[in-house]
């Protein structure tokens, strides 16, 4: 996960992020995609987004909490910086985010990677350091705008911490 952790800090920086909440949608435009906000309810909400990478959109359930489209950009920027190749080359399997757990197990690699980029755009070691002995993820959550699996997810992942 190393290259997520590389371009994750390497976009935080180009991009100014000195405070949570990080604006994910602003970041991406900055690099040429646009955001754009839908109804899939078609899918029956199973999917959560995905990324055209001729036209330079990802596409959001627009049914989503805030917290959950944040997430869903950020792992679509995941695949924009880190699996363009792997999305030209199967687009069916990596350009569109199903729903599963953060953690889960058995996601492939190039999914877990551009979960965990999602995951460290969105609350940054060195942010996550100022507030994680706040009350309790839901308060972290609350101050960096993601879920709190997200906030467990971080904590476990940067300092051991079980959630």
């Amino acid at each position: 996960m190393e290259a997520a952790r590389e371009k994750a800090t390497e976009v935080l920086n180009e991009n100014f992020v000195t405070a949570p909440p990080v604006r994910v949608t602003e970041i991406a435009s900055n690099y040429g995609l646009q955001v754009r906000i839908v109804d899939l309810a078609d899918y029956q909400n199973r999917i959560a987004g995905f990324i055209d990478l001729e036209k330079h959109h990802i596409y959001v359930n627009k049914s989503d909490a805030s917290t959950r489209q944040a997430f869903t950009v950020a792992h679509e920027l995941g695949h924009w910086f880190l699996h363009r190749k792997e999305l030209r080359s199967e687009p069916n399997k990596y350009a569109i985010l199903y729903r599963t757990p953060l953690g889960d197990a058995n996601v492939d690699m190039v999914e877990r990677q551009a979960n965990a980029f999602a995951a460290m755009l969105l609350v940054p070691k060195e942010l996550l350091e100022k507030y994680r002995n706040e009350s309790d993820n839901t308060t972290i959550a609350d101050i960096f705008g993601v879920s709190p699996e997200v906030i467990g997810y971080r904590l476990k992942d940067e300092f051991g911490q079980q959630a």
